[in-house]
């Protein structure tokens, strides 16, 4: 059980810090989601702020204090913060984008809601089993967990930039071959 908690602090950890580090890198994105769920121009992009600090400090938390009560009240007000987009959203006459993790994505509606489900099965481990591993180490391995998945973006990113150049090459003689 002290593994599957390991598992899912690290899980839970590295959704959040990939989310908060994209909206902190693009607000403008979330802050147009809010926009369309209903907040005033004025607060979206304050909210956007303060959404990032939250998704951090509960990634964070869920590190180095998975135990605690208030790292899981944390992630529970997320998870229902984010259901609550998604009903929003399936309400709203209009596709609201999706902008959990920045830019890009799909659209708001029943995957926030059916999240609801992997959100608190994952605050109940926590709350049955503390990881064994000390927060820092947990720390290191949730950057790797994230520096993994950012790796395969950037390689399908490569791969896709490659062959458009290959393609330009083929087009334009001119263009020098680097």
């Amino acid at each position: 059980m002290i593994f599957l908690a390991t598992f899912v602090a690290l899980a839970i950890s590295a959704v959040l810090v990939l989310a908060a580090l994209e909206k902190a890198r693009t607000p403008a994105f979330t802050a147009a989601t809010l926009r369309g769920l209903g907040v005033p121009r004025a607060l979206a992009l304050p909210a956007t702020r303060l959404l990032t600090l939250v998704e951090l400090g509960a990634a964070i938390a869920a590190l180095f204090a998975p135990a605690s009560t208030l790292t899981h009240a944390a992630i529970v007000a997320l998870a229902v913060a984010f259901a609550v987009a998604g009903v929003i959203a399936l309400r709203s006459h209009e596709l609201l984008r999706c902008s959990c993790f920045g830019a890009g994505g799909g659209y708001l509606g029943w995957r926030q809601i059916v999240a609801l489900v992997p959100w608190f099965a994952g605050v109940a481990v926590l709350r049955i089993a503390t990881p064994s591993a000390d927060g820092a180490l947990l720390f290191a391995l949730t950057a790797l967990l994230i520096l993994a998945t950012r790796s395969v973006s950037l390689a399908k990113a490569y791969v896709e930039a490659s062959g458009d150049r290959k393609s330009a090459q083929e087009m334009l003689l001119w263009l020098p071959s680097h």
